[in-house]
């Protein structure tokens, strides 16, 4: 009997760790999958002014995308795809999409591989490794009026047309993870910068 208990015991604590995993996974996200706060959507979408009848968006590492999802609702005539440059991100970002039933359309594919031609708003949300000559390529292939929005790093060769503080306060769900930084490395390369920048082209 001692021994059913034991066993009980330890599977308990396994289903609720690995609970913890699947609802942080798919439903809050592990960083860089990590769903943008309400109030830093709300602030980020309320400087753009988007005037195309069928505007094009894309996101660069878009994760869950809180900031795509409030597009999607304000724009519904839009198109919104997502670009996930390493391929677990990607399955991530997929299996998010389906749970949700999202508009968004999500590919693997290198960023500077992309065609932004036809693009009417690129958001950005890479570290700075990852923009490596993206600021040249964006400059050279967006057309004029495009806006390019990045949080937590400047486009290097791009000049911001402004830029924005983001609040940093705990989210609702803060208390159910702990899990939030199983993917971050301890000794980060760039410190993230709360802000946000605008380019137009």
């Amino acid at each position: 009997m001692q021994t059913y208990i034991i066993y009980g015991a330890i599977s308990a604590i396994i289903i609720y760790f690995l609970s913890k995993f699947i609802f942080d996974l798919l439903l809050r996200g592990f960083s860089p999958f990590i769903q943008s706060r309400p109030w830093v959507v709300d602030q980020i979408s309320s400087h753009l002014k988007i005037t195309q009848k069928n505007p094009n968006f894309l996101a660069l590492s878009s994760g869950r995308s809180g900031f795509f999802n409030v597009l999607a609702k304000k724009y519904p005539t839009a198109k919104l795809t997502g670009v996930e440059p390493y391929f677990f991100s990607y399955l991530v970002a997929i299996t998010q999409i389906f749970i949700r039933r999202s508009p968004i359309k999500i590919i693997h594919q290198a960023v500077h591989h992309v065609n932004y031609k036809e693009a009417d708003l690129v958001y950005c949300h890479l570290e700075p490794d990852q923009m490596r000559d993206l600021g040249a390529k964006l400059k050279f292939e967006c057309k004029p009026g495009a806006l390019i929005v990045s949080t937590g790093f400047n486009i290097v060769g791009l000049k911001p047309s402004k830029v924005i503080d983001l609040p940093d306060r705990k989210g609702r769900l803060d208390w159910l993870s702990k899990n939030q930084k199983l993917f971050q490395a301890k000794h980060k390369k760039y410190k993230k910068e709360k802000k946000a920048y605008f380019y137009e082209i």
